[in-house]
């Protein structure tokens, strides 16, 4: 079954990335046992740990190169623009490249976000699950 949702969850300290069960049949079977099961496939492919995205503009560079040269198959040159373009565009939040599947979510993305209308943005549902806020307290206290 497809899961349409991106969820970052606070409380769990992951991102649940959305996928297609096709991609991931097809990931699991081009694998030659990599992964145990298609199960095995989405925990590792599409369960993130928050703390990757710590370092903001980091994570901004590395999602949009990934998705650029692994996804888009583009050229290092390619890659390496937008990936500069985005690094510091502090209101898009890495998470949302890792998510997307491809350049033209990517796009969608960002001209709701340009407008100011991210109600409009239909590739796949954002939900955020907030820690309430004692944990965040003894979250803060861990780092």
């Amino acid at each position: 079954m497809d899961n349409n949702v991106l969820i970052i969850s606070e409380k769990d300290q992951k991102a649940y990335l959305p996928y297609k069960y096709a991609d991931v049949e097809k990931i699991y079977h081009d694998s030659e046992n990599k992964y145990k099961s298609t199960k095995d496939v989405i925990e590792q492919l599409y369960v993130l740990p928050l703390n990757q995205f710590k370092n903001a503009p980091v994570a901004r560079f590395r999602e949009t190169f990934n998705l650029m040269l692994h996804k888009e198959k583009t050229s290092i040159i390619s890659a390496l623009d937008l990936s500069l373009e985005l690094m510091f565009k502090y209101e898009l939040n890495p998470i949302i490249i890792a998510a997307c599947r491809n350049l033209d979510e990517l796009d969608i993305y960002l001209d709701c976000l340009d407008e100011n209308e991210l109600f409009d943005f239909r590739c796949f549902e954002i939900r955020f699950e907030v820690a309430p806020s004692i944990y965040k307290k003894q979250l803060k206290e861990s780092y």
